[in-house]
């Protein structure tokens, strides 16, 4: 073959052959195979209405199970080549922005606004493409311009990532406001609703300070045990009522007309060092059954109005009201007035003791200073008084009264 033949077959084949980029848009993105093909009207080539074959990504990034994958949408520009400029071999190898619509100009995001574009641009009459007029994305939380150092990934329904450098900022943006920011100061999350999901376990450390502000009300649940340290002081404080339950033994609430405290169980307390309460109103101490206290030193009772023990019945025994000192003897004074003892029945002597063999010593005292002749009587008297009174009944008492006194 000769020179010119080889010639002549060469420009047949570039005269076959399409190089270049050409303006095209997006007709299909339904990739039966799911490798990110699309196909495109190029009205250059082929016509407004008739689109090319499956168009193969030109990704940046790819590789098994790895890479970028971004389709357009439907009616959005791209630039279309072909491998070896062979036709049935088409490229889509990147994207373009025309100018906004009408009512988006001057407004924020005003290209992918999520509006879907028609399958292809008309053509001129001439038959060539219309210009379109470039626009840089604009971001509206805050206002943030593309630039050299600013990049912005953004989808047509409102979903954003911005890459800040001039800023040294980092923000991920959906389309219904929520956001994340991460920056020199820390991380700021600004969402509507917010779900945490963690099938494993947590754990939180935060070298600071620590606040949580809540507008609304906190529940929380947990499955299994808890437990809280404090190094230092703990102040809470409740502008309404406080409810504590435990379980069906403890149930407190505290409000505004008090504290009102039900256990349903024994309660147990032990306090090694003092105990000291302070009631500024009435004191009520009620028991089903007894009641009973024990101490290691002694009891003092000190009532600024009357004092009332009362017995409502006796139990098995007899005895309705015991004052027992196992050693040591029982007081019973009146600085003014009168020590009075009685009952429907017998005063037994045992439990008078020496306090009212005193009483009585006054009583025969002052007799005597009246009438001497009381004198011989009461003798007598105390002696019938004994011989009704069991004998195991007789104390110190039964015996002083023997001695006349006079």
């Amino acid at each position: 073959m000769s020179v010119d033949e080889l010639l002549a077959d060469l420009l047949e084949r570039l005269d076959q052959r399409l190089y270049g980029k050409f303006r095209g848009y997006v007709h299909r993105v339904d990739d039966p195979e799911n490798r990110g093909r699309l196909q495109a009207v190029v009205p250059r080539l082929l016509g407004p209405d008739e689109p090319t074959g499956w168009a193969l990504p030109s990704s940046p990034y790819a590789g098994p199970d790895q890479g970028l994958y971004v389709v357009p949408e439907v009616g959005a520009g791209v630039w279309v080549e072909f491998e070896e400029g062979d036709l049935s071999r088409p490229i889509w190898s990147g994207m373009w922005w025309g100018s906004p619509q009408a009512e988006d100009v001057g407004t924020p995001d005003s290209v992918a606004d999520g509006v879907a574009r028609s399958a292809h641009q008309p053509p001129l009459p001439d038959g060539g493409v219309p210009d379109r007029v470039p626009e840089v994305p604009r971001h509206g939380r805050p206002s943030t311009v593309a630039g050299p150092r600013v990049r912005i990934l953004k989808s047509a329904s409102g979903h954003r990532i911005v890459l800040d450098d001039d800023a040294n900022v980092l923000e991920i943006h959906d389309a219904q406001g929520n956001r994340m920011t991460f920056g020199p100061e820390g991380v700021d999350v600004v969402a509507s609703n917010e779900r945490t999901v963690n099938h494993g376990s947590r754990g939180v450390t935060v070298d600071g300070a620590l606040r949580e502000t809540v507008a609304r009300d906190v529940t929380r649940t947990v499955g299994g045990g808890a437990t809280e340290k404090v190094a230092g002081d703990v102040a809470r404080e409740f502008g309404a009522t406080l409810t504590e339950t435990v379980g069906r033994v403890l149930s407190r609430t505290v409000d505004a007309t008090g504290e009102t405290v039900e256990v349903t169980g024994p309660v147990r307390r032990t306090v090694h060092g003092s105990v000291t309460e302070q009631v500024d109103g009435a004191y009520g101490l009620t028991a089903g059954s007894g009641v009973g206290i024990t101490t290691g030193g002694g009891v003092n009772v000190v009532s600024g109005g009357a004092t009332t023990i009362a017995a409502a019945s006796p139990g098995l025994g007899i005895t309705a009201v015991d004052v027992d000192a196992g050693v040591g003897n029982v007081s019973l004074n009146t600085r003014l007035g009168v020590l009075q003892l009685g009952g429907l029945s017998a005063v037994s002597p045992m439990v008078l003791g020496d306090g009212l063999a005193q009483h009585l010593l006054m009583l025969s005292t002052i007799a005597k200073a009246i009438n001497p002749m009381t004198v011989a009587a009461y003798g007598p008297a105390l002696d019938v008084w004994a011989a009704l009174t069991p004998v195991m009944d007789l104390s110190y008492f039964g015996f002083v009264k023997r001695f006349p006194v006079g």
